[in-house]
């Protein structure tokens, strides 16, 4: 709310504006902080009990992609985030971080690499072909 009134219209999206505040404020509390964040407990959502062996099943995959992501860089988990889990283009994650298209493709080429290696060092290959992280990278 602080930066509201440093916002000028350069024809960007006004959510890149809002994406690049939260970030950099982001940053300079992990900085200050260094708080002991899981990411299991930002994106773990119980399901309904239905199915009790697929929820074990993604559960085990839901920690084996957790534990890659996490040994990833921070660009490259940004990276992943905003383009796979929101749905964002290339375009719009360069808008949102100060990056070109070209440069975000780029980062996600080699964030996809390493966490096929990460994965295939896990033993759980199977989930990045499954998850379609192969064709993502093409």
């Amino acid at each position: 709310m602080e930066a509201l009134d440093r916002y000028e219209d350069r024809g960007l999206p006004f959510v890149a504006f809002l994406f690049r505040v939260a970030r950099n404020a982001a940053i300079d509390k992990s900085r200050r902080t260094r708080p002991d964040m899981s990411i299991d407990d930002l994106t773990h959502h119980p399901e309904s009990g239905q199915n009790v062996e697929g929820e074990a099943m993604r559960a085990m995959e839901h920690q084996a992609l957790v534990t890659a992501m996490s040994k990833l860089k921070a660009d490259y988990r940004e990276v992943l985030l905003l383009r796979f889990v929101e749905g964002y283009g290339a375009a719009d994650v360069g808008k949102m971080t100060g990056r070109s298209e070209g440069a975000v493709r780029t980062l996600q080429h080699r964030a996809l690499d390493r966490l096929r290696r990460e994965l295939e060092r896990a033993g759980e290959i199977t989930l990045f072909d499954r998850w379609g992280g192969a064709e993502a990278a093409k």
